[in-house]
C-alpha cells in the first residue's frame, strides 16, 4: 500500500502543476498598473470636439490641429510612455446633433472607438441649439454664416418686430431642448451597454455673452444654454443617486469672453486655439478625478487612431495598426507560454522518473 500510495501521491503532484500552468502564464502576462490618466480615452459629440475651425482641421483628419482632444492626447501619451500604450480616438462629427451621435452609436460605427476605452468624453447638444439660431437667422434676417459683424448690425436694426420672432425662436428651442433630455440618457445607456468606460459630457459655453453684434440673441442664449447644461448636470445621476457620468463645467470659464476665446470676430461660435488649451486644461482636472488601470508596456508603441473620410472617423488603416500591434503583443505572450510550458513539462518528467525510481527502489528493498 505504501509503494501505491507514493505513487499515487508523485502522479497528483504532475497532474496539479500541470492543471496550474494556465494560472500561472495567466499571472505572469497581466501585470496592471494603476495610472493617473486614461490608457485609452475616446472623444465624441460634434463640431466642438473635432476642432473644426483650427488651423490644420479637415473633416477627413482632426488629429492635425491644436484641439482639446489633441492637447491631452499628447499630454497622456507622455505620461503614460513606458508605463502601458496610449490609443486617442476621435470619432467627433461636425454638424452633429445629439440624434446624429444617438444613431452613430446604434449602427455599431463607433463600436471600435467605444472598445477597450477607459474614458468617453462627450461635447454634444450646442447644434440642437445653433440649428434654430440659423433658421431664424437666414429666415428672419437674411443672414448667413459668412455675414459680417456690420452686417448683423445693420440688419438688426433696420428690422421692426424681430422681438417677436424671437418668441417663436425661444419655443422652438425648448421643443429641441426637451426631445434633447430623453436623448442624452439614450446615449448613455448605448454607451453603457458597449463599455465600462467613465463618461464625461461637456456643458456648452455661451459664445454671444458680450460680444457687441450679438445683443439681439444675449438674453435668450443664457437662457437656452444654461438650460441645456442644466439638463446635463441634472441627468449626471439616476433616480436612486447613482452616477451615470462626469460633468466638465465650461459655462463660467468662457463667460463673457466669447471675442477672445472663440471666433466671433468672424461670426464662428467655435473655440480657437486659446479656447481648445482651456477646455483640456478643465478636462484634465475631471479626468484625473479618477484612476485608471493598464497593462504593463511589452514594447507596444502609443498610438491614435486615424479618422476616416467617413463621417465617422475610425480609420480601417488605424484598426490594422492595432490589429498588428496586438499581434506583436500575442507573439511574446505566446513565448513566454511556451517557456513556462517547457519549465513545467520538464519539472513533470523528472516528478515522473523520481517516482519511478522511488517505485524501483521500494520493490529492490522488499526482494
Amino acid at each position: 500500500m505504501t509503494v501505491k500510495r507514493t505513487f499515487i501521491l508523485f502522479l497528483i503532484m504532475i497532474v496539479s502543476i500541470t492543471m496550474l500552468a494556465p494560472l500561472i502564464v495567466f499571472a505572469e502576462d497581466n501585470t496592471v498598473n494603476t495610472v493617473d490618466v486614461p490608457p485609452k480615452i475616446t472623444f465624441l459629440g460634434d463640431s466642438i470636439a473635432a476642432g473644426y475651425g483650427l488651423e490644420g482641421f479637415t473633416k477627413k483628419d482632426p488629429y492635425n490641429c491644436a484641439s482639446y482632444a489633441n492637447i491631452l492626447a499628447e499630454k497622456y501619451e507622455k505620461e503614460l510612455d513606458g508605463i502601458c500604450p496610449f490609443t486617442m480616438v476621435n470619432g467627433a462629427v461636425s454638424g452633429d446633433k445629439s440624434t446624429d451621435l444617438l444613431e452613430h452609436l446604434k449602427s455599431g460605427e463607433l463600436d471600435s472607438a467605444l472598445n477597450g476605452a477607459n474614458v468617453v468624453v462627450i461635447s454634444i447638444g450646442g447644434n440642437d441649439i445653433l440649428k434654430q439660431f440659423r433658421s431664424f437667422m437666414s429666415k428672419k434676417l437674411k443672414l448667413s454664416t459668412k455675414s459680417n459683424l456690420t452686417e448683423v448690425v445693420d440688419q438688426v436694426s433696420d428690422l421692426e418686430g424681430v422681438l417677436d420672432d424671437l418668441s417663436e425662436l425661444s419655443d422652438d428651442i425648448d421643443t429641441a431642448l426637451e426631445e434633447y433630455e430623453t436623448i442624452i440618457n439614450d446615449i448613455v445607456d448605448i454607451i453603457n451597454s458597449k463599455t465600462d468606460a467613465l463618461i464625461i459630457f461637456q456643458t456648452l459655453y455661451d459664445p454671444f455673452a458680450k460680444v457687441p453684434a450679438a445683443f439681439l440673441f444675449q438674453g435668450l442664449s443664457k437662457d437656452k444654454i444654461e438650460k441645456l447644461d442644466s439638463i446635463i448636470k441634472d441627468n449626471a445621476v439616476d433616480e436612486n443617486g447613482n452616477e451615470k457620468y462626469l460633468v466638465c463645467e465650461l459655462y463660467e470659464p468662457f463667460y463673457e469672453k466669447g471675442m477672445s476665446l472663440t471666433n466671433m470676430a468672424s461670426l464662428d461660435i467655435h473655440p480657437n486655439a486659446k479656447g481648445h488649451a482651456l477646455i483640456a486644461e478643465e478636462l484634465d482636472k475631471v479626468i484625473r478625478s479618477r484612476k485608471y488601470s493598464c497593462a504593463e508596456a511589452s514594447g507596444e508603441v502609443a498610438q491614435k487612431e486615424e479618422p476616416t473620410a467617413a463621417s465617422v472617423k475610425v480609420n480601417k488603416d488605424a484598426v490594422s495598426s492595432d490589429a498588428v500591434s496586438e499581434s506583436v503583443s500575442e507573439e511574446i505572450t505566446d513565448d513566454k507560454k511556451d517557456e513556462i510550458r517547457l519549465v513545467i513539462s520538464a519539472l513533470a518528467i523528472v516528478l515522473a522518473v523520481s517516482a519511478a525510481i522511488v517505485l524501483i527502489v521500494t520493490k529492490e528493498k522488499k526482494k
